[in-house]
């Protein structure tokens, strides 16, 4: 049990590009005994707008807060029946918190109830990890005054190739100038937050993270305020009981690199699966940022055919980027709405043309 109150503990929060690291990173401080890390399910932007203004919670408040929970999902491949939660025991929990929590409060109980699979003690940081939330950093900067974030950047040509193969789960159109320029605008982001907010920003690489595994999981562990355990890096032995207990074959799929131990398979990808043009274009989407974080580049001037080439999908990310945060201050239902709506773009992408990007990343996968 924990021994301090649930709405003291303060919260972190793990953003990256999908594909980029973040599920390592959470699984390794789930791992900790000291931290709690629910599966990813991302209902707490959609809680905030919808009572952040309850002024008092009283009963009636708090079991409107439940019932939009357990009524709320949406998300695909991500479900409430992963956290596990007993709504009974979770509804008694936030009722101790009646008249006296904050918005706050509550949102970190959803992730202090969710399930873990590693042992805890004394819970000192309660986590959080939903990819979705990479773009809308900022919010939850202003939400969470006190709250710390680790940014986690990968290869931009390795997050496309990870993209690519799970395209025809429809996740994201795999087209690469709007992958990249996805990954530009994220990046961009995390370097302008750790620049107006320093000492609760940190920002790492997936390379570094695997290839120095306990540098910088120590840094981190100091930065977020707990002690490192090294026995984090044995996450990888919960895989029989991860596979039952979720009975999934997509979590195979999705995170079939969890189940071994950290390593180094999953760099550099991009030299063996991506063409020549393919590389090129990258490279150019990505322009000064990919240096910033010390990815290798072949030295190019400007080139007046690639940006025209990359415009419609840079300008077709930035605008999609923007409407989800601008709809994110709408009321929750028109939002919830918008945000399912916006879906429709990915699924007709894939009905024109995703049959031709997996035959091509079948091709590749074969040569």
């Amino acid at each position: 049990m924990d021994t301090m109150r649930p709405n003291t503990v303060p919260i972190f929060f793990i953003m990256g590009r999908p594909r980029s690291g973040t599920t390592l990173l959470s699984t390794l401080f789930d791992a900790h005994p000291n931290v709690k890390i629910p599966p990813e399910f991302p209902i707490m932007l959609p809680l905030y707008q919808k009572f952040r203004k309850v002024k008092d919670w009283d009963e009636k408040a708090i079991l409107s807060f439940v019932a939009f929970i357990f009524q709320h999902n949406v998300f695909i491949h991500r479900t409430l029946e992963n956290l596990k939660i007993n709504r009974e025991d979770f509804t008694a929990n936030l009722m101790t918190l009646a008249h006296k929590g904050t918005i706050q409060d509550f949102l970190k109980k959803v992730n202090e109830q969710g399930f873990s699979l590693f042992p805890k003690q004394e819970i000192l940081r309660i986590g959080d990890k939903n990819p979705v939330y990479s773009m809308y950093t900022e919010r939850f900067l202003k939400i969470f005054p006190d709250a710390r974030f680790i940014c986690i950047i990968r290869d931009y040509r390795d997050n496309f190739v990870s993209m690519r193969k799970l395209s025809d789960l429809k996740l994201e159109a795999s087209i690469l100038t709007l992958q990249v320029y996805r990954w530009r605008y994220v990046a961009r982001l995390f370097l302008k937050c750790k620049e107006r907010y320093p000492d609760r920003f940190r920002i790492i690489r997936y390379e570094d993270l695997v290839t120095t595994k306990s540098e910088i999981m120590a840094d981190l562990c100091e930065f977020i305020g707990i002690p490192f355990d090294p026995t984090v890096f044995d996450f990888y032995k919960k895989k029989a009981e991860t596979l039952k207990t979720y009975d999934n074959p997509l979590v195979e799929r999705f995170h079939g690199s969890l189940m071994n131990p950290v390593n180094t398979g999953r760099m550099e990808l991009w030299k063996k699966e991506l063409s020549p043009d393919e590389i090129r274009m990258a490279d150019f989407v990505a322009g000064k940022y990919a240096g910033i974080f010390h990815y290798e580049q072949e030295k190019r001037g400007p080139d007046f055919k690639l940006w025209l080439q990359s415009r419609p999908m840079a300008l077709y990310g930035f605008l999609i980027f923007k409407l989800y945060v601008w709809g994110s201050y709408l009321p929750s239902r028109i939002s919830l709405w918008l945000s399912i709506k916006l879906l429709v773009l990915v699924r007709t992408w894939h009905y024109f043309f995703g049959n031709e990007a997996n035959r091509q990343e079948a091709k590749t996968q074969n040569k």
